[in-house]
């Protein structure tokens, strides 16, 4: 429901408007990048592969692949491109809730740009083990589709909390802690990444407005810094 309200609130909100330009521009690109990716060079990739194999599931892996490589791969590339230009979308989400107060700046301790780029390592580096994993019948896509959830949610929910300078321990204990919501946005974003046009247009800006404001609804009581 985050995400669904998300989406009309960046269309009627006051609050939202006059600043769509970049972010939808940004998201443009990142998601046009991210499909010429997934198409000119992984499945050509993966169909060589299965070929190469004969496998059984020549057929219909590659596809498998595809929609695996986005699970893992589609948030941290999103973010690495676009995430950057959505930072006034959070900050009027932020003013919309908390009537003008917001969390301030991104501490200049920790760059985000490092953070988006261990981020997309990480991704890389689980996206074998995913791809593996989503060929056992039966069990793996629904476990490839939980864990494509676990990662736009780790990826969406740190700007908001990297804003209050919340390291990325505390940051992991406090979506584990809130685990259901940060799924259910998690689900939501895989859901909105199928729908025309608010995947090409609007899915960082969507992240990003339905990340903060489930955020802002966070159980907070954890140990930790104070993550207000």
């Amino acid at each position: 429901m985050d995400v669904f309200r998300s989406v009309f609130a960046l269309i009627h909100e006051r609050e939202f408007i006059g600043r769509l330009r970049w972010p939808v521009a940004a998201n443009l690109a990142a998601f046009v990048a991210t499909m010429l990716l997934g198409w000119l060079w992984l499945a050509p990739a993966f169909q060589s592969w299965f070929d190469g194999q004969r496998a059984v599931s020549a057929h219909d892996g590659p596809a498998i692949w595809l929609v695996t490589s986005w699970l893992l791969l589609g948030a941290p590339l999103l973010d690495l491109i676009a995430g950057r230009a959505q930072e006034p979308l959070r900050l009027a989400t932020e003013q919309h809730m908390l009537h003008g107060s917001t969390g301030g700046p991104t501490p200049a301790t920790t760059p985000r740009w490092r953070e988006r780029i261990v981020m997309l390592v990480a991704a890389v580096a689980a996206l074998p083990l995913a791809l593996g994993l989503a060929l056992v019948p039966w069990v793996g896509l629904p476990l490839v589709v939980v864990l494509g959830a676990a990662v736009p949610a780790i990826v969406w929910f740190e700007p908001p909390m990297a804003a209050r300078g919340i390291d990325l321990r505390h940051r992991l204990l406090l979506l584990r802690h809130n685990r259901w919501r940060a799924l259910g946005v998690g689900f939501g974003l895989q859901f909105a990444a199928a729908v025309p046009f608010v995947n090409v247009l609007g899915l960082a800006p969507v992240a990003t407005i339905a990340a903060t404001s489930s955020y802002l609804h966070f159980d907070k009581r954890v140990d930790g810094p104070s993550a207000v």
